[in-house]
């Protein structure tokens, strides 16, 4: 719902008032500290009507407002259509770009720095590129009942796994059975290995059920841990510095969240998708996760030659300074990837 200028204003002035003192707002604050050339009283008419329309809410203990995750929501939709371009520069950030020496120890030295200049929790994921396809497997007979199964990707990774079995086999019946997997599997990512095509594989490789299901596991943990991101977290003790967060049993369920990656993990893919380098942001009950319901998480996309490989995201109170840290989260991405579009980063 579109609300009118002056309605606008006031729900502005609450965020910015709140963002300021986390103390609830009311009409009298409103009017001394913003010039909006209205009284107190029609302040407080529209308040009231704020509050109807769900934008504010009353705390319990307090005759002042605050935002919603509605009003808030408002707030960050007009903010991030009307700050597209803006970018807040982030001092050192340049020099810290060009001195790392792997992309590894530059997302780590990034993410502590955001965390620093925002001042709230920060996370970035490790790149993920394109989903790796099989090249070729062999089957080589080490022993009668021991095999070499040897899995190279198209990025030229090469993975061996040994393989024990319970009966022996010949070398010219692995031959074929290299052959038959090969044929099938060539080119595939893991997602295309489904149920029919492991059928149409078992089919034609006869009676050796047990060794087409074993070289299928190491074929899937060989993709599976070339195609698997790691995700760097800093500045997670900063939002225990929040009123918010006073809380200590809630405020330990949150640390404990962070210490989740694989929770964190589908978090940031979840939101940011396909869309490359779009600002997303989550708002309080917007989270899946129940431990951030008091929460907003901003969160982009970096790429690297054009393809987008990671994410990162920063997590703070619902009343964070969006403007700032949105300014900032784009100049990261910005000079990130005029550094990484090189390729001089080592993995």
């Amino acid at each position: 719902m579109e609300l009118n200028d002056r309605k606008m204003k006031i729900l502005q002035a609450i965020i910015s008032s709140y963002f300021d003192t986390a103390e609830p707002v009311g009409s009298r604050t409103i009017s001394k500290n913003y010039d909006l050339g209205i009284s107190p009283a029609t302040i407080r008419n529209e308040m009231s009507d704020l509050e109807e329309l769900g934008f504010i809410v009353q705390p319990h203990t307090s005759s002042g407002r605050i935002p919603s995750d509605k009003g808030y929501r408002l707030y960050v939709d007009i903010l991030l259509d009307n700050q597209k371009s803006q970018m807040k520069k982030i001092a050192l950030l340049e020099d810290l770009v060009q001195k790392a020496d792997r992309i590894e120890n530059l997302l780590q030295d990034i993410v502590k720095m955001l965390a620093k200049e925002t001042r709230y929790a920060t996370m970035i994921s490790t790149p993920q590129y394109k989903k790796s396809k099989i090249k070729n497997i062999q089957l080589i007979c080490l022993e009668p009942t021991k095999l070499l199964a040897v899995v190279v990707t198209d990025g030229n990774t090469i993975k061996n796994y040994m393989i024990d079995i319970k009966e022996g086999i010949e070398q010219n019946v692995l031959n074929r059975l290299t052959f038959i997997l090969n044929e099938h599997l060539y080119g595939l990512t893991l997602e295309q290995i489904n149920l029919p095509l492991i059928q149409s594989i078992q089919k034609y490789a006869d009676t050796n059920f047990e060794i087409i299901t074993k070289v299928l596991d190491v074929v899937g943990q060989t993709i599976a841990s070339i195609d698997d991101t790691d995700i760097y977290t800093s500045g997670t003790t900063n939002i225990l510095k929040f009123p918010e967060f006073s809380d200590v049993t809630k405020a330990m369920e949150l640390i404990d969240t962070f210490e989740e990656k694989g929770a964190l993990k589908t978090l940031l893919y979840s939101m940011t998708g396909n869309e490359d380098g779009k600002i997303k942001i989550k708002i309080g009950e917007e989270i899946e996760v129940a431990e951030m319901k008091e929460c907003s998480i901003i969160t982009t996309s970096y790429s690297i030659g054009g393809e987008m490989v990671g994410a990162i995201g920063i997590i703070g109170p619902k009343r964070m300074d969006y403007m700032n840290t949105i300014s900032s989260l784009k100049y990261l991405i910005n000079s990130m990837e005029k550094k990484l579009i090189k390729g001089d980063k080592g993995s």
